[in-house]
């Protein structure tokens, strides 16, 4: 049984119970997570889980929106460096990813599987992609694809999302230093046949 906290504020006794959630995820799965577990895991009551969080699918909704809030955070960096450029980004969210692999699971991989988001959570999820059309419209106009933004970053985020997913799950059967190589000639071969398409369609 984890030791007793001593007393910390409210602050840190809400994020004492999201880090022992997350571990219980990260470690044992979502079989394992209920709120009893959580506030064993964090040295508190589950009065304290219910007061924070309302329920087990408050707590899950709560890692989903700092995990996308995070994600925002690490993305906008990359805007606030180099600009909007669609390859950057997509460098960063595997990045973020490898780094905040539960969180990741829970926001994109049906880590828990009876987990619903809110509109309220959702519509925090859809925010943090508005870097992702602005990059892709950057890189529409600069290497004059014929395509809807929308389209090309649809196509980038699914090819970003492939390959990262492979690798956090475990079924690609490489290692870190050519999963990496085989994501940065990835995105090389999408941007190849965005361009590609493009320009067929142009000659149409």
């Amino acid at each position: 049984m984890a030791p007793r906290l001593s007393t910390p504020n409210p602050p840190e006794r809400r994020e004492a119970i999201l880090r022992a959630a997350i571990d219980i995820l990260q470690h044992h799965g979502a079989g394992a997570l209920t709120v009893r577990s959580v506030a064993t895991a964090a040295g508190c009551s589950t009065t304290g889980v219910y007061t924070w969080f309302g329920s087990k699918n408050g707590l899950v909704e709560a890692i989903f929106v700092d995990g996308f809030r995070s994600f925002h955070a690490a993305q906008q960096e990359v805007f606030d460096t180099v600009g909007p450029d669609l390859v950057a980004l997509a460098v960063a969210y595997r990045r973020w990813a490898l780094a905040h692999p539960t969180h990741y699971q829970v926001m994109f991989q049906r880590a828990v599987p009876d987990f619903e988001p809110s509109a309220a959570a959702r519509e925090v999820a859809w925010s943090t992609f508005a870097q992702l059309l602005d990059a892709a419209d950057e890189a529409r106009r600069t290497n004059r694809i014929n395509a809807p933004v929308e389209d090309l970053a649809h196509h980038m985020w699914a090819t970003v999302h492939g390959y990262v997913s492979l690798e956090i799950s475990g079924m690609s059967p490489h290692d870190e230093a050519t999963n990496a190589r085989l994501f940065d000639e990835g995105l090389a071969h999408a941007r190849r046949s965005f361009e590609l398409v493009s320009a067929s369609n142009s000659q149409r």
